[in-house]
C-alpha cells in the first residue's frame, strides 16, 4: 500500500511540473503563437485538469480502503472525515477548473492557488498514511489478541473435558462400588434365608423324633397288638383281668387318637410357618427388586452419556433375571405348601362330604326337573312353529295356483286379440278412398305398402305411383285398418 501511494504521488508531482511548465510557456509566448496553437494548449490543459481531478481521488480512495470497520477509535473517525473533506475539496477544485477552462482556458494555468492546494493535499496524504499505519498495527495487535483468546478457549474446553472425564470415572467407580455392596448384601440375605430354612428342617426332624419317643414310652404295651389284647380278654377267667385288658385297649385307642391329633396339629403349624416364611421372603424379594429397579433407573439417568452403560444394563438384567428366578422358586414352594394344606383339609373334610352328598343329590334332581321342563317348553314351541310352517305352505300353494290361472287367462286374451286383429286386417278390401280436394286424378298402384300411424280415424295410406313419384298420404273415413298384401288397386282423386 505504501509503495502504491508513493508511485501515485510521484506521478501526480510529475504531472504537476509538466502542467506548470506548460502554464508558463503560454504566458511567455502568447503574443507569438497563433490562435490554433492557443486552442491546442487549452485542450491539453483541460485534459490534464480532468486527469488530475478524477484519478487522484480514486487512487486515494483505493489507498485508504484498508481501514477496518470493526475499529471504533477516534483516529479512524478523524481519518474518514479528513478523507471526505479532501475528496469534496478536490471535486470542487476540479469543477472550478473545468468551469474556468470552459470560460477562459488561458487563465487556468496562471492559478497560483493550485500549488498551495497540492501542498496541503500532500501533507494530508502523509498524515493519512501515518494514521493508516497505526490502524494496521492495531489490527495486527487485535488479531494476535484474538488468537490468544482462541487458544485460551481451546485450553479451557480441554480442561473442562478432562474434568468431565474425571467426574465420569469417579461416578463409574461409585456405581461399581455400589453394585458390589448390593451383591454382597443380596448374598448375605440369601445365606440367611438358607440358614433359616435349614433350621426349620432341623426343628421339624426334632419334632418327629420327639413324637416317636412319646409313642414308645411303654414298649411292652406298644408291642402288644389289639388282637393279643382281645385274646387276653377271651382267655381271662376273672372280671378284674377283663377290666384291665379293656382299660388297656381303651387307653390305647385314646392315645392313638391324641397322637394323630397332635401330629396333624404340628404338621399344620409347620406348614403354616413355612408358608409365612415363604410369603415374607417373597415380599422381601419384591421390595428388593423394586429397590433395584429404582436404582437402575437412577443409574441409567446419570450414566446416559457413558459408553459402559450397556455392560451395566446387561449385568443388572442378569441380576434381575436371577432374582426373578429366585422369586419363581419361592412362589413354587409356596404353591406346593398350599397344595399340601389343601390335601390336609381334604382329609379333614372327608367325613363332612357324606353329609353333603344328600344336598348334591337334591340339587341334581332339581336340575333334572328344570331341564325336563325346558325340554317340554321347547317341544311346544317346535309344534307351534310346525303348524305355522304348514299354514304358510298352503298359502304359498294357493298363490301359485292363482298365478297359473292368471297366466292361462292372459294367454287366452292374447290369442283372442291376435285373432281379432287378423280378422280386421282381412276385412279391409275394395274400399273407396277419399283423397284431398283440389288434386287431379292420377293413376296409382298399391304395392302392399300400408303404414298404420295413429288411431283408425286418422290412419294414412302410403301410395307409390308407377312413375316413381313421391309418396302421398290418404286419410280414411272408416274406423278400420287397411291391409293390402297382394291386391293392386287403381285410385282416382275426385
Amino acid at each position: 500500500m505504501d509503495d502504491r501511494s508513493k508511485d501515485v504521488t510521484h506521478g501526480y508531482l510529475e504531472q504537476e511540473t509538466t502542467g506548470r511548465n506548460k502554464s508558463t510557456q503560454p504566458d511567455e509566448q502568447l503574443p507569438v503563437n497563433s490562435k490554433g496553437s492557443m486552442h491546442q494548449k487549452s485542450n491539453e490543459l483541460v485534459n490534464e485538469a480532468t486527469y488530475e481531478g478524477i484519478e487522484l481521488p480514486e487512487e486515494r480512495s483505493r489507498n485508504f480502503q484498508v481501514i477496518s470497520p470493526h475499529l471504533g477509535d477516534e483516529t479512524a473517525y478523524c481519518t474518514t472525515e479528513k478523507f471526505n473533506f479532501l475528496y469534496y475539496s478536490i471535486m470542487e477544485h476540479r469543477n472550478n477548473d473545468l468551469h474556468y477552462k470552459c470560460m477562459i482556458p488561458c487563465q487556468v494555468t496562471s492559478d497560483l492557488n493550485k500549488e498551495e492546494t497540492i501542498a496541503l493535499l500532500l501533507k494530508e496524504l502523509d498524515i493519512l498514511k501515518a494514521s493508516n499505519k497505526k490502524l494496521q498495527e492495531k489490527l495486527t495487535k487485535e488479531d494476535k489478541e484474538q488468537r490468544k483468546l482462541k487458544l485460551k478457549l481451546e485450553l479451557q474446553e480441554k480442561a473442562t473435558e478432562a474434568q468431565i472425564a474425571e467426574k465420569t470415572a469417579a461416578l463409574v467407580e461409585e456405581v461399581y462400588f455400589a453394585q458390589r455392596e448390593r451383591d454382597e448384601a443380596i448374598m448375605s440375605r440369601l445365606q440367611l434365608a438358607n440358614e433359616e430354612r435349614d433350621e426349620a428342617v432341623a426343628r421339624s426332624k426334632h419334632m418327629e423324633m420327639s413324637l416317636k419317643l412319646l409313642e414308645n414310652i411303654n414298649p411292652e404295651e406298644n408291642d402288644m397288638t389289639l388282637q393279643e389284647l382281645l385274646n387276653r380278654i377271651n382267655n381271662a377267667d376273672t372280671g378284674i383281668a377283663i377290666q384291665k385288658n379293656g382299660a388297656i385297649i381303651v387307653d390305647r385307642i385314646y392315645k392313638t387318637k391324641e397322637c394323630k391329633k397332635r401330629i396333624t396339629a404340628e404338621e399344620m403349624n409347620a406348614v403354616i410357618e413355612e408358608r409365612d416364611a415363604a410369603l415374607s421372603q417373597c415380599k422381601r424379594l419384591e421390595q428388593e427388586l423394586h429397590h433395584l429397579k429404582e436404582q437402575n433407573q437412577t443409574s441409567a439417568n446419570n450414566m446416559r452419556h457413558l459408553t459402559a452403560e450397556n455392560n451395566q444394563e446387561r449385568a443388572l438384567k442378569a441380576k434381575l433375571l436371577a432374582m426373578q428366578q429366585a422369586r419363581e422358586t419361592a412362589v413354587q414352594q409356596y404353591k406346593k405348601l398350599e397344595e399340601e394344606i389343601q390335601t390336609l383339609r381334604v382329609y379333614y373334610s372327608l367325613h363332612k362330604s357324606l353329609s353333603q352328598e344328600e344336598n348334591l343329590k337334591d340339587q341334581f334332581n332339581h336340575t333334572l326337573s328344570t331341564y325336563e321342563e325346558a325340554l317340554k317348553n321347547r317341544e311346544n314351541i317346535v309344534s307351534i312353529t310346525q303348524q305355522q310352517n304348514d299354514e304358510l305352505a298352503t298359502q304359498l300353494q294357493q298363490a301359485l295356483t292363482d298365478r297359473a290361472n292368471m297366466e292361462l287367462e292372459l294367454q287366452h286374451t292374447i290369442e283372442a286379440s291376435r285373432a281379432a286383429n287378423d280378422k280386421v286386417q282381412n276385412c279391409v278390401a275394395d274400399r273407396v278412398l277419399v283423397l284431398q280436394p283440389g288434386v287431379r286424378p292420377v293413376p296409382l298402384i298399391w304395392e302392399s305398402q300400408v303404414e298404420d300411424i295413429g288411431p283408425p280415424e286418422t290412419s294414412r295410406l302410403h301410395i307409390i305411383s308407377n312413375s316413381k313419384s313421391s309418396p302421398r298420404d290418404l286419410h280414411l273415413n272408416d274406423k278400420t285398418q287397411l291391409h293390402s298384401t297382394t291386391s293392386k288397386l287403381q285410385c282416382w282423386t275426385p
